[in-house]
């Protein structure tokens, strides 16, 4: 992924550092420094522009340290990562870097400026967090504009952006770094970030209680539309209104059969059983007479 505009000015920055050198001499690694920048600009030959840069720094970690050597191993790393970033390899900046630069208060300011702007274009702050506090707190003894620069960047790219509010809010207050038109502008921009997070948070947990309403599990550990859901209880429903009903009638018409065997049961108790036995010996004479 091509590095933004903010990046892309840093590594230009950078080349205006050294530019004066090339003029008062021609060492090797300034010579690279050139073709490097040479491929990278004008010919857009990334690979080409990277190695120039790698070959450049080998050239310099031999030779003993000077002001003039550290301004171009900044210019040669500025380029490379710009290569890098260029070549969709904005993971291997860090590593590749840190390479050259042991700890990070050997880093200079604009490689730190370029690398926030890198990390956060590529939606990865979490990866800058510690190495630019760590820059911070080295810094912090000798504030400049520098440093100013870098703390800004570190509070609206990194810790923002990962929810670091409190510490987002000590940096902001600093006097060393804000003045106080500043300090309240960089306050108002912690509590929108914190307002706009917490408001994103409270859609998410709403969006997903919003799904758990609307989908509901099932008997196998699926989950099935809310509607057929609730057609299939109401369709358990008229089952258990229909069986309720014929339970209902069958109660019923045994109720009835009871009353009559009853009824019939009292109605022969009431008869003699004198006049029972004589009713019978009548009907069988009475059929026997009739029957030829």
């Amino acid at each position: 992924m091509a590095v933004t505009e903010n990046v892309s000015s840093c590594s230009l920055s950078a080349m205006w550092d050294w530019s004066h050198l090339s003029l008062s001499g021609t060492p090797p690694a300034v010579t690279l420094l050139d073709a490097a920048t040479d491929l990278l600009v004008l010919e857009r030959n990334f690979p080409g522009a990277l190695e120039m840069c790698e070959r450049g720094l080998q050239i310099i970690s031999t030779e003993p340290g000077e002001r003039r050597n550290n301004q171009v191993k900044a210019s040669l790393v500025v380029i490379a990562i710009q290569a890098l970033a260029e070549m969709e390899r904005w993971r291997e900046v860090l590593p590749w870097m840190l390479q050259y630069y042991q700890s990070p208060q050997e880093i200079p300011h604009n490689i730190m400026e370029m690398c926030l702007l890198l990390y956060s274009r590529v939606k990865q702050p979490h990866v800058m967090l510690e190495l630019s506090r760590d820059w911070l707190r080295g810094q912090v003894t000798r504030p400049s504009l520098q440093y100013k620069r870098v703390a800004e960047l570190h509070l609206l790219n990194i810790l923002l952006p990962l929810g670091h509010f409190s510490e987002a809010e000590d940096l902001a207050v600093d006097p060393r770094v804000f003045t106080k038109q500043q300090q309240e502008a960089a306050l108002t921009a912690v509590r929108e970030e914190k307002r706009r997070q917490e408001e994103k948070e409270a859609a998410q947990i709403e969006s997903e209680q919003q799904n758990q309403r609307t989908l509901s599990p099932s008997g196998t550990g699926t989950q099935i539309p809310l509607r057929l859901y609730q057609c299939r209880e109401k369709l358990l429903s008229y089952e258990l209104c229909i069986a309720g009903n014929v339970r209902g009638k069958y109660l019923q018409v045994a109720r009835l059969l009871y009353r009559a065997l009853s009824a019939a049961v009292t109605w022969t108790r009431r008869i003699p059983l004198r006049n029972t036995l004589l009713a019978l010996l009548l009907l069988s004479v009475i059929i026997l007479r009739l029957d030829p």
